[in-house]
């Protein structure tokens, strides 16, 4: 509610209620001079002071618990993250570290570009204790460019594994304008294709591979899984400890010492 809103409230009510008490006792006259001394002493001030800061904190503190609420509620859908499987999914670092980071992502978010590099950062400065795991999460208002990258970028990994599918994420969210725009073009070619071609792809296959229903089915598993783990947003991250089932949530595009001290948080003592 607004402040000054309340304010008007309190004071109605505060008048109000002194007026219904001293008027009777005594009397109209009386109780307006006391009114008027009351408000040059300045105790109605303090008191309206007094009372907005009893609001204040009363709805700081429901803020924060509703907030905690969310969390918890958040932390419980976590938990129902598919498990990360070192034959399948696309992981920066060591496959066997204790923790991972989950990223749900999308190549035309425009948080996504500027986040894009903080996990990879933690994950080689904490020498093999964690490791990096991406989940396709395109937009559907980042669309269709948004789901065209997600494929091709799948694509690449159907030619070269883990490897080749980070060279052409990173080739990707460095080149794309964001929200929708893609990669430049600098010809007719298609630009994803220009991107394979350069990271030495085979160019039939890697189109082959583009409108195939297996590469459209895999982005859809990836979003599916981010649905159910309660992702609504990009970059949307899960860490997980792997050892003791732990999880822990991160929500946009946050500092590479924010990650870490998430990370801090789930190793083992």
């Amino acid at each position: 509610m607004n402040k000054n809103i309340i304010l008007l409230t309190f004071c109605l009510g505060l008048f109000g209620a002194l007026w219904s008490v001293a008027a009777p006792a005594e009397g109209i006259s009386s109780a307006e001079k006391w009114m008027e001394e009351l408000e040059k002493s300045g105790a109605i001030d303090r008191a309206v002071q007094r009372s907005l800061e009893r609001i204040q904190k009363e709805q700081a503190l429901a803020q924060q618990q509703e907030e905690m609420r969310q969390q918890a509620v958040q932390l419980e859908k976590a938990k129902f993250a598919r498990k990360v499987d070192v034959t399948k999914d696309m992981i920066f670092g060591n496959p066997k570290a204790e923790i991972s980071i989950i990223e749900y992502s999308d190549f035309e978010c425009p948080y996504c570009k500027r986040f894009h590099g903080n996990p990879e950062q933690v994950v080689t400065e904490m020498n093999g204790e964690v490791n990096l795991v991406w989940r396709h999460y395109p937009l559907s208002f980042h669309d269709p460019m948004a789901t065209k990258e997600a494929v091709a970028s799948y694509c690449a990994s159907e030619q070269g594994g883990s490897p080749l599918f980070w060279k052409f994420a990173d080739g990707v969210m460095k080149n794309t304008g964001s929200n929708g725009q893609g990669l430049p073009s600098k010809d007719k070619e298609d630009p994803l294709v220009g991107l394979a071609v350069s990271l030495g792809l085979d160019k039939a296959k890697f189109q082959a591979c583009q409108d195939s229903d297996q590469a459209k089915r895999a982005i859809q598993a990836d979003l599916d899984d981010g649905v159910n783990a309660g992702i609504n947003g990009t970059p949307g991250v899960i860490l997980v400890n792997h050892k003791t089932g732990t999880v822990g949530i991160l929500a946009g595009a946050v500092p590479v010492e924010n990650i870490k001290a998430e990370v801090k948080k789930l190793q083992l003592p």
